[in-house]
């Protein structure tokens, strides 16, 4: 026999403020109770609700399947045998002593629904279960409580968990018994966001109110007062006063509606005091969950409480090219964004769970006009969520370091259970490519696309929280550095040197290739060959059984196999390495050309080695661990961040080979006029099409969609989508601003490289000009006096890779590529991330 401590639990309780005890809104209160002023309370958890419903599980699973289909009758069915059924004697005996305990035996209390899948990700549950306000008396609450467990089967329920892919059966309820805070009539209740998710103002609270209880605020059904309040201040900036002609009070037995005198009708809820308290209350709560919140607030003879708190996690999408334009430069094909998207989001969404972040319930990327555009209000609402003990001197660090290494242990964790899980990954991948497509029909060679995706979905899942973490421990590093040393630039240097010995997956190929590189300058006729061709051109004279190059072509088809799942773009239509060899050639020609030699690993450690004694001397003692643990999981996620993602590519191999499958299929029926244009139709209406036995249907998307993604590609996309930029001034002298990305200054004419397609074109001693660059770009640097990018920051690949080899770099110069024609001169300034036109 359980008992109390087991099923019901006081919000102090350690364990209340689990969700999957105490469901997502007793959870919350019990982590807000510890600081903010929440009524008291007990947790009724989702262990009782197990117990009371155990007897009732094989009714439930008969109604359910006799049933299936219609939810009215299910619900019906479902919720009159959870009534009918009592409680059981021991827990009712839990709840008496729990409130005697908390001196609520003879209060009004509030008996509120709390479900244990409120928190999942885009499962909010919001307004799913019912809420019984005013309940007096042990043997109401107790109906009360049997009343929420029965909400749990409500109509709307049941098609919305389905929908989740949730089984009804593993669903629990966890119920919250609060004291009631008897709002008067001429007193005020309501909710309020930290932030303003209603016109998406992150600088901005927004406050409902009503005279009474809140309950009309948060079910929407009546007139409300609404606020706007900057957050700096918390000063009211507009208020708009509804006609209230209705209040909601308690009673002995629920609530009641009353109405209003007239003169009260037309009044506002708040003045400016009120407007201030409920203000800084959204945000205290804010401060203490460490992210946004919805509240819900009541005032009780001058005193504010908080009622229920959740992280706000919906806010209108502001879509921008600011968090897209490095990763995804170019247009993108239907098929690919489909085939990915809820592989990112779900990734998305468990790294946050990792970071101790809510689920975002929207979407982050999105495709728009063949675009790839971030959700930026959703970006600034997430980003920079470090502890915020981080941001202080360091002393203060110091002081959190414990709790702070506690809360974040799964960040040791992760490169190794991720390493672990690599392997099912990569034999996962083996298998597909083994296995053969000849034979299958379209349907089973559909299905085969989608056991990749979700073999990539199921690898992916912890992959952005690799690329989160390192963003983070870069930006504790450089905050310790800029703390310790005093001096940005400094800091800068140091944080360079401290991670040039890294070995990543991308260094490695690097010097692969540069090996490549000095067997070509060792054979006069090789190099000369590469002197003058294309790598278009070379590769047929070296692909030839009878080439005269054969010691060549034979370690180059070796670095084929084991690095030729590199993307040339994120796309998969685009091929990878191994199907477009003629563009590694380019690459090695821009290496085989250039004027320097490969770099020094050996100096490059001794380089970090020296700046890590230097900076660990320097440093107080009882933060030297500290330091040198963060500059070691620093190097650690810089090469899990580039390996997941060299890794991540190898599934363009078995996608591109079915989809090519099912293009030659498509094109042999007069479907598709090529293989490729598979690409442009989009998964639901392919998926439709090969339901219905409607091929036409992909046909028309196919042409639809290549004219309109040709028409894209030609052009430049809007910064912000919807709204035209007002281009920058192309005339001599005029100074164009964008991010320092490596100091130094060099003047020089501009080459515009658009792709791979350009790598034989580049000249030596030429400023790269380009939309971003990544890891198969890195020979043209050993040729380019310069780098300027449209996208990207410090960290990003040109930055780092211009830094390392000492050349200026001016990052995020938008439409650089468009406005620059190759030829032109400029002179860059890396430090101060200036472009001057030198026509």
């Amino acid at each position: 026999m359980t008992n109390a401590f087991d099923w019901v639990l006081p919000f102090a309780a350690p364990q209340a403020g689990e969700l999957f005890l105490s469901g997502g809104k007793g959870a919350n209160l019990a982590r807000a109770a510890k600081k903010l002023p929440v009524p008291e309370g007990v947790i009724v958890t989702s262990q009782a609700y197990r117990a009371f419903f155990a007897p009732l599980t094989e009714q439930a699973r008969a109604i359910l399947q006799r049933h299936a289909g219609n939810h009215a009758a299910s619900a019906d069915a479902l919720r009159a045998l959870v009534l009918a059924q009592p409680l059981p004697q021991a827990l009712v005996e839990c709840i008496t002593a729990a409130l005697e305990t908390a001196g609520m035996t003879a209060a009004r209390v509030a008996v509120r629904s709390s479900g244990t899948l409120e928190d999942l990700p885009g499962a909010a549950f919001a307004g799913q279960h019912d809420t019984f306000l005013g309940i007096e008396g042990l043997p109401a609450i107790v109906d009360a409580v049997r009343a929420c467990y029965a909400s749990l089967w409500n109509e709307r329920v049941l098609p919305y968990r389905e929908r989740l892919g949730i089984d009804h059966l593993e669903a629990a309820m966890a119920v919250v018994i609060q004291l009631m805070v008897e709002v008067a009539p001429d007193e005020a209740a309501g909710v309020a966001f930290s932030i303003d998710p209603v016109e998406g103002r992150l600088d901005r609270v927004l406050i409902n109110a009503a005279f009474g209880l809140g309950e009309s605020v948060v079910a929407g059904e009546a007139p409300v007062d609404e606020f706007r309040v900057n957050r700096d201040d918390c000063i009211q900036v507009s208020a708009v006063i509804a006609r209230k002609t209705e209040a909601i009070i308690s009673t002995g037995t629920g609530s009641a509606t009353v109405t209003l005198p007239v003169s009260q009708q037309e009044a506002a809820t708040l003045n400016a005091a009120g407007v201030k308290a409920v203000a800084e209350l959204a945000l205290a709560a804010e401060a203490h969950f460490g992210f946004p919140q919805d509240i819900e607030w009541a005032f009780r003879q001058g005193k504010l409480h908080l009622l229920q708190a959740r992280p706000v996690t919906r806010i209108p999408a502001r879509w921008t090219r600011d968090e897209s334009a490095e990763r995804f430069p170019n247009v993108v094909t239907p098929m690919t964004w489909d085939l990915v998207e809820e592989g990112f989001h779900a990734s998305l969404n468990y790294s946050f769970s990792l970071m101790g972040l809510p689920s975002f319930g929207d979407k982050w990327f999105a495709m728009k006009d063949y675009y790839i555009y971030g959700n930026q209000n959703a970006v600034e609402l997430y980003s920079g969520r470090l502890p915020t003990q981080m941001s202080g001197d360091l002393e203060t660090i110091v002081a959190h370091l414990p709790a702070l290494a506690t809360q974040y242990a799964w960040v040791q964790r992760l490169p190794i259970t991720w390493m672990r899980d690599l392997d099912v990954y990569l034999i996962g991948i083996g298998a597909l490519l083994a296995e053969p497509t000849e034979d299958k029909t379209l349907a089973e060679l559909w299905d085969y696309v989608l056991r990749v995706r979700d073999l990539g979905r199921e690898y992916f899942l912890p992959n952005i929280a690799i690329s989160l973490t390192q963003r983070s421990l870069y930006a504790l590093l450089q905050r310790l550095l800029q703390l310790m040393l005093q001096d940005k630039d400094a800091a800068q240097n140091m944080f360079d040197a401290l991670l040039a010995s890294v070995d990543t997956k991308t260094a490695q190929v690097n010097a692969e290739l540069w090996a490549l590189s000095r067997q070509i300058r060792a054979d006069a006729d090789l190099f000369a060959a590469f002197g003058e061709q294309t790598g278009s051109e070379l590769w047929p004279l070296i692909s030839s059984p009878r080439s005269e190059f054969s010691a060549f072509k034979t370690q180059f088809e070796r670095f084929l196999q084991r690095h030729g799942h590199r993307e040339l773009d994120f796309d998969a239509y685009h091929p990878t390495w191994v199907e477009a060899p003629h563009t590694v050639l380019d690459q090695l020609k821009a290496l085989v050309l250039a004027s320097g030699e490969a770099p020094d690993d050996r100096t490059r450690r001794i380089t970090a080695s020296e700046a890590e004694h230097g900076l660990l001397a320097r440093t107080p003692e009882r933060l030297r661990y500290a330091v040198q643990e963060i500059i070691r999981l620093a190097r650690v996620y810089t090469e899990l961040d580039d390996l997941e993602h060299y890794q991540t590519t190898r599934l363009a191999l078995p996608f591109r080979r079915a989809l090519r499958a099912l293009g030659e299929r498509l094109t042999a029926a007069g479907v598709l006029t090529e293989p490729t244009d598979i690409y442009f139709c989009p998964v639901a209406r392919f998926e439709s099409a090969l339901e219905n036995k409607d091929l036409d249907t992909i046909r028309v998307a196919a042409q639809e969609n290549k004219a309109a993604y040709l028409q894209a590609r030609a052009r430049t996309p809007d910064w912000i989508h919807g709204e035209t930029e007002t281009a920058a001034t192309v005339g001599d002298g005029e100074v164009w601003q964008g991010l320092g990305g490596s100091p130094g200054v060099v003047e020089g004419e501009v080459f515009i490289v658009h792709g791979p397609e350009d790598f034989s074109a580049f000249p030596k001693n030429a400023i790269l000009v380009a939309k971003t660059t990544n890891p198969a770009w890195t020979p043209l640097f050993y040729q380019a006096i310069g780098v300027v990018t449209e996208s990207g920051g410090p960290l990003s690949h040109g930055a780092v890779t211009a830094r390392e080899l000492n050349l200026p770099a001016v990052m995020s110069i938008r439409a650089a590529t468009r406005l620059l024609k190759t030829g032109m001169r400029v002179r860059i300034d890396g430090r101060a991330g200036t472009l001057t036109l030198k026509i």
